[in-house]
């Protein structure tokens, strides 16, 4: 990650590498009480935002994510990204499908007394749809209404999610079958 020298930005860059590392106790210490999230169709309170980035973090493998542009102003700071991941679990009713995606967007986020009080996100969801595999003008249409074909409502897990003997990347070398089925049993026992 190419990080600026702001409080500010390390802040929200730190939120982005709390994500990448699956590190939910952090992710939570940097995100304010009050935060929301609105992007994609979506507004999340913070613990559905720390949930949907648990489901995310557990859908796709070799996470990286490029920063490739950042301008800080004041409180907010805004990030042009490039995220590479490998679809190894499902996500959003869609199965995994062992492609090597490319996604990229847009977020900001404002930062109050050291901590991420806001976040919006735009993400290119026709470009990460056609990828997945999904009809083209299906795929969009169905993503940016978020889904809500009988969705299970989004919900936090505990700071030990895909964490298997202390280490996420013990998780990320899982094939996609393994993955779901330590997905269910975690969800079952927690």
């Amino acid at each position: 990650m190419d990080e600026s020298k702001s409080e500010t930005s390390q802040t929200v860059y730190a939120v982005s590498r709390a994500i990448l590392q699956a590190n939910w106790e952090k992710l939570d210490n940097l995100l304010d009480p009050d935060f929301t999230y609105t992007g994609d169709g979506y507004h999340f309170s913070k613990d559905e935002y720390i949930g949907f980035m648990q489901d995310l973090r557990g859908a796709f493998s070799n996470f990286e994510m490029i920063l490739e542009k950042t301008i800080t102003e004041n409180d907010f700071v805004s990030i042009r990204f490039t995220s590479k991941v490998v679809n190894t679990g499902s996500f959003m009713g869609s199965p995994a499908n062992q492609k090597n995606l490319t996604i990229t967007g847009i977020f900001q986020r404002k930062v109050a007394n050291g901590k991420v009080l806001q976040e919006w996100q735009t993400t290119d969801l026709l470009g990460t749809m056609s990828q997945i595999g999904f009809g083209a003008t299906f795929g969009y249409a169905v993503f940016v209404t978020g889904f809500k074909l009988k969705q299970k409502p989004i919900r936090r897990k505990p700071n030990d999610f895909l964490h298997i003997n202390g280490n996420v990347s013990n998780f990320d070398m899982l094939k996609a079958k393994e993955k779901n089925t330590y997905i269910k049993n975690y969800l079952k026992k927690n």
